[in-house]
């Protein structure tokens, strides 16, 4: 609405009195545009063509009465204010009018009071207007995400449950999880700027190929769907077509600048209804489906099987008594020796965290570390390793083993930007240097955020603390990244020691590895060792430190004491 240019329909059967309407107006609005007419088929055809500001209706009239043009005005434009005038009507009629859904009456004997009127209509309609996108902004801001227009997370928990009070009884909709993920380009050179690019393109390739779905932005790299055509009650062939057509079209590579980006993306599947209605509860059962598949590196279709359910509410319990388990102390540490071969000493352990839930039993850490990972608690799991691992290290430190102690480093705990300050604080106020403990990362958590993971790590070693790179062969990281990072001990993967003696492509591999970590000043650190050859092997090779189960197995920290006290802290 323009209130410079006011757009007016005249319904009048007199020319003259719309010329004097007509003159009135434009003295006040010179660029007012004002249409005339004076029955039913023209005034529909102009509300059809045009979005009146103002009706202006003659009271009394051969063709159409101003009940006839208030209805078909509330027909085609409704909210439209309608002002009668007339020259025969009395004043009761007027307010009888007004009383009807008439917004104002104007005499044709006291012309005057016309522009007032339509200058109150305007400034009320213009207030609406006002108010109307106050309250469509706030709605943007509140419900959806201001980065991609998309539905955010209250805007999905507003719309499903209208959904289904809309479609009560209906039995074909799922709800899909898409994680996007940066660590998508195949050339280890490519910049952020690439990264983010195809971040971009892979989610509005998300958008086209759900343009007709509800397609939430749940949280920053999380995408949530709700999509019908799914029916559980029949046989799976259909939709097994359509979720294998929606991985490969989602998984479908780039190119940008030249440089091949292959989306990263892990896609969970719940079925609404079944698996729950509350779009939380459905968001939690959808992932944990995409990480049992993820675990079994299985494809999206076999989301549509019993079992993968069944293991996504295994996923989802240990999730919850982890939690549990966390605060309540009942995770335990082992820890495992490591020899170094200068000394042949024991000169330092790894922490290991140990669980047993209540009803489940024994849970292996590969298991509920994953769960840790992908549900948020892996910062507070990493902490309680670190204070337990501590504490552990400062009573074997006075009982006279000065051994150093590695923990595992999410993530997550690394990529928050107090976590070297939080961590070394705790160190330090329980009275160790924090040169005592190694933090470990892996290599997929190293590259993911290359920038940041430099400067925590960087941060980590001002305090004294070392920096190990764990599993090293295995994952994304190139010799350039390699060089870039500043860590001080290479861990080879156990899976290349325990091919070592009978693959010449892994001995290879892994004399190609300790020469380049020793050219770039690194200690070579080797699990795994299960025998006295591999041992042997890696001492030829020039390793510098080993672990493994040819030395023990990880022991409680009253075991790991009485494993140390015999041998003097001497293996050979």
């Amino acid at each position: 609405m323009n209130q410079e240019s006011p757009v007016l329909i005249v319904v009048d059967d007199s020319d003259d009195d719309f010329m004097l309407i007509q003159r009135r107006v434009l003295q006040t609005w010179p660029n007012a545009a004002l249409i005339h007419v004076d029955n039913p088929a023209d005034l529909r055809e102009a509300l059809e063509g045009v979005a009146p500001d103002i009706v202006i209706c003659d009271y009394s009239m051969p063709d159409i009465t101003h009940d006839e043009a208030a209805r078909l005005v509330n027909e085609y434009r409704p909210d439209t204010p309608l002002i009668l005038l007339s020259g025969h009507a009395t004043d009761a009629l007027g307010v009888l009018a007004m009383q009807g859904g008439i917004r104002d009456y104007v005499e044709k004997s006291k012309p005057e009071r016309l522009v007032p009127a339509i200058e109150r209509e305007l400034n009320t309609r213009k207030l609406k207007h006002e108010k109307a996108q106050l309250e469509m902004a706030h709605r943007r801001a509140v419900f959806f995400d201001s980065g991609t227009g998309l539905l955010n997370r209250l805007g999905l928990e507003t719309t499903l449950p209208k959904l289904l009070g809309q479609n009560e009884g209906r039995q074909d909709l799922a709800l899909l999880t898409i994680r996007l993920s940066r660590r998508n380009v195949q050339d280890a050179n490519a910049g952020f700027s690439i990264k983010k690019l195809g971040m971009q393109k892979t989610l509005e390739r998300c958008q086209q190929l759900f343009k007709n779905d509800i397609v939430c932005r749940w949280s920053e790299n999380l995408l949530v769907v709700i999509t019908g055509g799914f029916d559980w009650n029949r046989p799976l062939s259909e939709s097994v077509d359509r979720l294998d057509s929606i991985e490969s079209e989602l998984c479908r590579p780039f190119v940008i600048e030249s440089i091949p980006v292959r989306p990263s993306i892990h896609i969970g599947l719940a079925r609404i209804g079944t698996d729950g209605t509350v779009p939380a509860d459905l968001v939690q059962h959808a992932q944990a489906v995409c990480a049992v598949l993820q675990a079994d590196n299985k494809g999206l279709f076999n989301a549509l099987q019993t079992s993968t359910h069944q293991a996504a509410a295994r996923r989802k319990a240990i999730e919850k008594g982890l939690a549990h388990g966390i605060e309540h102390n009942e995770l335990t540490l082992d820890f495992q020796p490591v020899e170094d071969l200068s000394t042949q000493k024991v000169v330092g352990v790894e922490a290991l965290v140990r669980w047993t839930h209540p009803t489940l039993g024994r849970i292996m850490p590969q298991e509920f570390i994953g769960v840790a990972e992908d549900s948020g608690l892996i910062e507070a799991l990493g902490f309680w390793v670190l204070e337990h691992a501590v504490d552990r290290l400062l009573d074997l430190h006075q009982k006279g083993h000065l051994l150093w102690c590695a923990v595992n480093c999410s993530p997550g705990q690394l990529l928050n930007a107090d976590f070297a300050k939080t961590a070394c604080e705790h160190i330090l106020s329980r009275g160790l240097d924090p040169k005592w403990i190694e933090f470990e990362i892996t290599e997929s958590a190293a590259i993911d955020d290359m920038d940041r993971t430099v400067q925590a790590l960087k941060n980590l070693r001002s305090y004294g603390c070392q920096i190990a790179m764990d599993d090293f062969g295995t994952g994304y990281a190139s010799l350039n990244y390699l060089r870039a990072l500043p860590v001080d001990v290479l861990k080879i993967d156990k899976s290349f020691v325990m091919d070592l003696l009978d693959d010449p492509s892994s001995q290879m591999i892994v004399k190609a590895v300790i020469d380049l970590a020793h050219a770039l000043k690194l200690t070579v650190h080797a699990e795994g060792i299960e025998t006295d050859a591999q041992r042997q092997t890696l001492i030829d090779m020039g390793c510098d430190r080993l672990q493994g189960y040819l030395y023990a197995k990880p022991l409680d920290c009253n075991r790991l004491l009485e494993w140390l006290n015999p041998i003097q802290n001497k293996l050979i």
